[in-house]
Parts: structure tokens; C-alpha cells; sequence
């Protein structure tokens, strides 16, 4: 049963927040030009810089605002876009404070952004008459665009125009990373989003949350529009920390624990060739990719790590990947070095 009323904001954005700087400003204010109701949930995660503090300016003018305006007695002035801000009282990671996020929703859809990405003008607006033009699916996917330091890249189509697609489908097309696996890049039906969790890992929580999302939600609606914006500028990379082997261990083990979860609740539905394929992609693919963009000297723990993912592979599976993703992991199990070349001289290192 959906938790909406007429009363509550169409879409609630849920933003876990750790010393992003002006980033945070720039994400809340490309939510403003949307005609939709929505509430932005923003949670500090113990920041240090003065991001959120910008914040609470911003919403400490919006409760002077609606004291200031005229009411009915008892009614709340009408607020189109709404902040709710909160502080961990400890460190609790994306996860966690994603979570902590969740527990305040009220909207109708819950949306995730990360505090140094934002929203294309009208996002909402477009997410809303999408929505109701489909009967209200349980989740809408959208594309984005990643903003790098030698340019912004759009995401692969979905589509020509907006069509919804069974489960099975979107089931798939989440397992083949068609759908990203990030928080973000998605709409969801409250009742379903605030169903769900994120689980107690250092990295890659939200695989998991995006695996029962996508097992559970029936009715998917694939739009062709770009609607978020990823920035990577700052980075240059994948990732923000060198590929040492207490990180190896972190992403080794949140992959172990969404390979078991994945046996336990959707093997007997969508069988094992799925998850060989996501093995093949997050465990090879991305580990070899991490080491080489990070500049990590090859290590004897991530190759045994890559090579045995590989191993355990059907054929059938290697073939599902694209050219490039072949020749990485041939290469690699060939010579470590060529491969690194092989990846810093390609797009990913943009």
C-alpha cells in the first residue's frame, strides 16, 4: 500500500552528505525549477567543511519564509521544495546514512543524489508526468550524464521513447549493468524504496539495495531522457583511493556477500548465468580497472582474485561480454602490465 496523500510532497530526494563542499549548494539548487512537490532529505555524515552549514542557512530562510506567509489557521503554507536536514550523531557511511534517510521519507517517490552531483533543469517535472502517464510503475530508470576531466559522456540509450518492461527484463538488464548500480539514476515508489535497506558494507551497499529492488519491483519504466548529471571532474578516476589490498578485501567481500544473497533469493528464478556474467564485471572487469587506473603495481591477491572469477565462469557467460571487456580479461591473464596500458589509455581513465 503506497504511504502517499494529497498532502505529501510528490518526490522525495535523499542526499547523504560528507564534506562535499560547494557541491551540496550546486545539487540543492538544481532542484528549484521544478513545478513538482518534493522534500530534500539531506543527511550530514560528520563533515568538517562548511557545505552543510550553507544548508542550514538556506533552510532556516525557508522556515522564516513560510512563518511569514499568510495561512488558513492549522494549515502549513505550501512549500514546493522542502529541506529536511539532519546530522549522524556518528560516522556512518553512504549506507547507513542513506537509511537514516529513508526513515524520514514522505513523498510519494524517493530519488537518491549524491551531494556533489545534481539534477538536469526540470527533472522532476518530467519524472512526474512520466509517472502518472504509466499508472505509477514501482520504478523508473533514467539516464545520466558523467561529467569527467576531459568531458561529459551521456549514458547508453534505453530507448527511443518511454516504455515500461516487465520485471524479468529489468531484472536482467540491472544484472548486465545496463541499469546502473548506483543509488541514483532511478525513481522509486516510496512504499517500495523505504521497504528496502542498505546493508552494513564498507563498499558497494547500494548492488545490494538495487538487487531486491529490482527483484522485487514488477512494473519498470525505461525513459530516454537524461535527467542526472554524475561529476567526476574532481576525480580522474574510478575511484578516489589507490587499489591497495585492504581495499581489494572490502569490494572482495561486499561481492561474496551479493553472490550469496543473490543464490539464496534469485537463483531458482533467473539461474546462475546472471551473476557469472556480474562476477565477470565487478570482480574482473572493474578490479583489473582499478588497479591499473590507480597506478597500482600488479599484486599477486588481485590477480588470483581476478583469475579465479574467470575460472569459474562458463563460457557461455565470457561470450555475453562486449569486445573490449574480452580483450581486458584475455590480456590480463596473459600480462597484467599490457592490460594496465590497455586501460589507461582508454576512455575510463578520462
Amino acid at each position: 500500500m503506497e504511504r502517499y496523500t494529497g498532502k505529501s510532497p510528490y518526490f522525495s530526494i535523499v542526499t547523504p552528505n560528507h564534506n562535499s563542499g560547494d557541491g551540496l549548494a550546486r545539487c540543492i539548487n538544481s532542484l528549484r525549477d521544478n513545478q513538482a512537490s518534493y522534500e530534500h532529505i539531506i543527511i550530514d555524515d560528520c563533515s568538517t567543511d562548511d557545505g552543510f552549514l550553507w544548508a542550514e542557512r538556506q533552510a532556516q530562510q525557508q522556515m522564516e519564509q513560510q512563518s511569514s506567509m499568510s495561512t488558513l489557521p492549522g494549515e502549513a503554507p505550501d512549500i514546493p521544495g522542502r529541506l529536511v536536514l539532519r546530522r549522524n550523531p556518528h560516522n556512518m557511511g553512504p549506507g547507513g546514512t542513506r537509511n537514516h534517510g529513508l526513515s524520514l521519507v514522505s513523498g510519494r517517490y524517493v530519488l537518491f543524489c549524491d551531494a556533489d552531483d545534481h539534477f538536469a533543469p526540470g527533472a522532476l517535472d518530467i519524472l512526474q508526468a512520466r509517472i502518472e502517464a504509466f499508472d505509477s510503475p514501482e520504478a523508473v530508470v533514467f539516464r545520466y550524464c558523467l561529467q569527467g576531466p576531459k568531458g561529459d559522456h551521456d549514458s547508453l540509450a534505453f530507448c527511443q521513447q518511454a516504455e515500461e518492461r516487465p520485471l524479468a527484463r529489468a531484472f536482467r538488464d540491472f544484472m548486465h549493468d545496463t541499469i546502473v548500480s548506483s543509488p541514483w539514476g532511478k525513481a522509486i515508489r516510496a512504499d517500495l524504496a523505504c521497504s528496502l535497506s542498505f546493508p552494513d558494507l564498507p563498499v558497494s551497499q547500494d548492488g545490494l539495495y538495487n538487487l531486491d529492488l529490482f527483484g522485487r519491483a514488477e512494473r519498470v519504466l525505461y525513459l530516454p531522457e537524461v535527467l542526472y548529471y554524475f561529476d567526476k571532474r574532481s576525480d580522474g578516476s574510478l575511484t578516489r583511493k589507490p587499489f591497495s589490498n585492504q581495499e581489494l578485501d572490502k569490494f572482495h567481500r561486499s561481492w561474496r556477500v551479493f553472490a550469496e544473497h543473490y543464490r539464496e533469493h534469485f537463483a531458482a528464478t533467473h539461474g546462475m548465468a546472471l551473476l557469472e556474467i556480474r562476477g565477470l564485471r565487478f570482480v574482473g572487469v572493474s578490479f583489473i580497472m582499478r588497479q591499473a587506473i590507480n597506478k597500482t603495481a600488479d599484486d599477486s591477491r588481485v590477480r588470483k582474485v581476478v583469475l579465479d572469477q574467470v575460472r569459474q565462469a562458463s563460457w557461455s557467460s565470457l561470450r555475453q561480454l562486449s569486445l573490449k571487456e574480452q580483450a581486458l580479461l584475455m590480456s590480463y591473464a596473459v600480462s597484467p602490465a599490457l592490460s594496465r596500458q590497455l586501460v589507461r589509455r582508454s576512455q575510463y581513465a578520462s
